[in-house]
C-alpha cells in the first residue's frame, strides 16, 4: 500500500477494517461492521448450507459427518452487528436448520435409502 501512495493513516485504517471483517472478530468501526456483516450474510439464506455440503464433501466426510458438523458449528454461531444483517442472517439461520431437520427426516425414510 505504500508503494501506492497511500498514507500511513489510511494503510492502518485498512488493516484494522480487514481484521475486523473476520467471522470471529468483534468490529468496533462501522467500516469494520458492513464488511463483518457482508461476509456473514454472503450468498443469501442457502449459503450455509451449500457451503458447508461442499466444504465436507471436499473434506471427504460423510454426509452425516457434515450434518453433525453443520449442527455443532454453524447452527446458532455467529452474529451480525447492524439491524438489516441481522434480519437476513437470522432467516439463513432458519433455513438451514429447517433444511437439516427435513434432510434427516429423509435419511430416516426406508425409501429413500
Amino acid at each position: 500500500m505504500k508503494n501506492q501512495d497511500l498514507c500511513e493513516e489510511r494503510i492502518e485504517k485498512i488493516i484494522k477494517v480487514s481484521w475486523e471483517s473476520q467471522k470471529d472478530e468483534v468490529p468496533e468501526t462501522l467500516e469494520g461492521k458492513l464488511l463483518h456483516d457482508a461476509h456473514m450474510i454472503e450468498g443469501g439464506k442457502t449459503y450455509l448450507i451449500v457451503k458447508t455440503l461442499c466444504t465436507g464433501t471436499a473434506r471427504g466426510q460423510s454426509l452425516e459427518q457434515t450434518l453433525d458438523f453443520i449442527e455443532s458449528h454453524v447452527l446458532g454461531k455467529g452474529e451480525c452487528y447492524l439491524p438489516e444483517a441481522q434480519a437476513v442472517y437470522f432467516d439463513m439461520q432458519q433455513f438451514a436448520g429447517t433444511f437439516i431437520k427435513e434432510l434427516r427426516e429423509g435419511l430416516q425414510t426406508p425409501s429413500l435409502r
